[in-house]
């Protein structure tokens, strides 16, 4: 059995489903550092979130620190009581990178409980998880509109605790609290209580942060961090005025901040995160210091943080004497997809109970986590995020006969004797192609030539596809630049690639060099889920517009892509892929939605008439097309010539992401097959 104890980190970015904004940031993804502790075939998780404006901690810091101590920690903490040893002895190194030395503890903790067979709580002599733990609303610094309907959603789910981000416009922060008040009654909603969140605002002027506080005229149950962190001073004056707690959020970290406060009048809560003091033992060691000077504890939460940290906070939590509120377990509420399963979020009145049954709906259908499965390490299943791709391609320019720069990525050789061309679908560019591509090119001696369309990817106007004649345009024109320099072409197109590869395919195939057309999971015939989802949200976004009058130039009227990662595949690498793809097109303008549509249409009568050998690949887990009627429509092409041929794969609709070795192997048999016959 390999004993050998190894830590490999990477950085995690999750996508959210909606923008956060406070006082100090704008999130639209959880930035997180990632670990995995790995030993003798178990692995265990954990992650820290590094924040500038909460411990100075950045990205590069972060990783200049694990580079200098991760051997040493490798060689030094096989064991619980290595760790708890290591944490003391290296007190000021940790209170510099905190929550670099979270997601390593973390793990280790998650590593050494399941060797143990046992929870973390259980590895560190503590109650076991259970709960219930209720978790409180939280709203950032948005529109009104914005507002009000996260108070509805958050008051029918049965939220009771509201903590309130200030931005620093009192008009703005005053109507905020009374949206709070005036929803909370029409909704019945009773004993419902507000804190507010200043993240610093007034660091710079911490004179104005009294009378600011005062004009706000609320009852709220206490005031977070309202100037510089550690401005222990200021803080006590306020509390000492205005007879509420101050919570101390930035301002707590080690065990120095909390000793800062001892004899000073006013009252305190403590926030107390996870990551930003450094881990479980140190976090642990806080709550008894917390708990010995009678404060309340409120145990919070990074935006974006994965439900490793929130199940490490729970531990935390479940130590308080006189636990105030919890924060977090936004779970899947929030978040696009985790590396870990289940996504822990509250429920019903901001309820999280792993004493019960734990019930989540997931792309795979409704999952249930029985109370024991949380008896083992954290209780959940993770995995290393997949890094990106490394990029061995030639990516260049072509420029199209209207001036219009396409930019196309090129494998393999700038002249052979065949070329296979891989044409993109409707949310994706290139870059997708790339596994197939690389799979292509180490299995003969062909080259791959991938275009993003026109309004995609690298090229300008994203979301703008021209005219339907123009995208046609524009894949003959690659072709004809592409048979200058090979002998054969051979047009592939995946999804949405497909409909333009029949179009094209049809116009030229009396062309010498056009030798075969190539279909993979062909999006030739929408099923009846993505369908309706496209013509629902079509109309929603007409509705809008006709319903606020609203007169957006034929370029700026843009409709959602109603497609998510899960649409593609399930296949965690693939799902890392798209979650993280900053070029995919999420926005169409409407006249783009006209321009697809007839694109589709017009692939339904070209195809019928393509007299070339056609390769076509379904794959049953396809979540977007209707297989059945693709068959049953180009069956007759099939037919016509007998080198033609159909496969069907167990994938999803990506089949390049799940079997990207088998789907190259099927293409480069046909084409040697095409080739042979020739």
């Amino acid at each position: 059995m390999d004993d050998v104890l190894r830590l490999q980190f990477s950085e995690l970015r999750v996508p959210l489903k909606m923008t956060f904004r406070h006082a100090s940031a704008a999130r639209t993804h959880g930035e997180s550092l990632w670990v995995e502790a790995s030993r003798g075939g178990l692995r265990g998780y954990g992650e820290g979130c590094p924040r500038p404006y909460v411990t100075g901690e950045t990205r590069e810091s972060v990783r200049a620190w694990l580079g200098a101590r991760g051997p040493q920690i490798m060689a030094e903490c096989g064991s619980l009581a290595d760790v708890r040893a290591w944490t003391v002895a290296h007190e000021k190194e940790i209170d510099a990178s905190p929550s670099a030395w979270c997601a390593v503890e973390m793990a280790l903790l998650d590593l050494f409980a399941q060797e143990q067979e046992a929870s973390v709580e259980g590895l560190l002599g503590l109650r076991p998880p259970g709960g219930p733990h209720r978790y409180s609303a939280v709203l950032g610094n948005d529109e009104r509109w914005k507002t009000r309907f996260l108070i509805d959603q958050y008051c029918i789910l049965g939220l009771t605790d509201f903590k309130v981000k200030l931005g620093g416009d009192l008009g703005v922060d005053q109507q905020k609290l009374a949206d709070i008040a005036e929803l909370a009654a029409w909704h019945g909603v009773e004993s419902w209580r507000v804190r507010v969140d200043a993240n610093n605002l007034w660091a710079d002027s911490p004179a104005d942060a009294l009378g600011y506080l005062k004009a706000l005229d609320a009852p709220l149950f206490g005031i977070e961090e309202p100037v510089a962190p550690r401005d222990a001073q200021m803080q006590s004056a306020i509390s000492v005025e205005l007879g509420v707690p101050i919570i101390l959020d930035e301002s707590l970290c080690t065990m120095a901040d909390l000793e800062r406060y001892d004899g000073l009048a006013g009252t305190y809560i403590a926030n107390l995160k996870v990551s930003r003091v450094g881990g479980v033992l140190r976090g642990l060691r806080l709550v008894d210091a917390i708990n010995e000077r009678g404060w309340p504890l409120i145990v919070g939460a990074h935006v974006g943080e994965t439900s490793v940290l929130t199940r490490a906070a729970m531990l935390v939590a479940a130590q308080a004497d006189d636990l105030a509120a919890q924060e977090g377990a936004f779970g899947s509420r929030l978040i696009e997809r985790e590396p870990v399963t289940p996504s822990l979020r509250w429920g019903r009145g901001g309820r999280l109970d792993l004493s019960q049954l734990y019930a989540e709906v997931t792309p795979e259908g409704l999952h249930v986590t029985p109370p024991d499965a949380w008896g083992r390490g954290w209780g959940t299943t993770g995995r290393a995020p997949s890094t990106s791709w490394p990029e061995r391609e030639k990516v260049a320019v072509q420029s199209m006969s209207d001036g219009y720069d396409i930019h196309y990525r090129l494998w393999g050789p700038e002249q052979a004797d065949d070329v296979v061309v891989v044409l993109h679908g409707g949310m994706s560019h290139s870059l997708w192609q790339r596994p197939l591509a690389e799979a292509i090119t180490a299995r003969s001696d062909y080259a791959v030539f991938a275009p993003d369309r026109r309004g995609c990817g690298l090229n300008d106007g994203r979301g703008d596809l021209g005219s339907a004649d123009r995208t046609i345009d524009d894949v003959e024109e690659h072709l004809r630049f592409l048979a200058e320099r090979y002998q054969r072409v051979h047009l592939a197109g995946w999804c949405q690639g497909a409909q333009y590869a029949a179009v094209a395919a049809h116009e030229l195939q009396d062309e010498e060099w056009l030798s075969s057309l190539l279909l993979v999971t062909p999006g030739l015939f929408w099923n009846a889920r993505f369908r309706s989802v496209i013509d629902m949200t079509e109309r929603v976004v007409q509705h809008l517009l006709t319903h606020f009058d609203l007169g957006p130039d034929r370029d700026e009227s843009f409709v959602p892509v109603p497609l998510q990662a899960t649409d593609f595949t399930l296949e965690p690498d693939g799902l890392d892929f798209i979650d993280a793809d900053a070029l995919k097109t999420t926005e169409l303008t409407l006249k783009s939605v006209v321009v697809m549509d007839e694109v589709q249409e017009r692939s339904w009568e070209a195809i019928l008439g393509v007299r070339l050998p056609v390769f076509a690949l379904t794959a049953t887990g396809d979540r977007i097309v209707d297989n059945a009627k693709v068959r049953a429509w180009i069956a007759p092409v099939l037919e016509r010539a007998p080198t033609s041929h159909l496969v069907e794969v167990d994938t999803g609709h990506a089949v390049q992401f799940e079997l990207a070795d088998r789907l190259a192997t099927e293409l480069v048999s046909f084409i040697r097959s095409c080739t042979a016959t020739a």
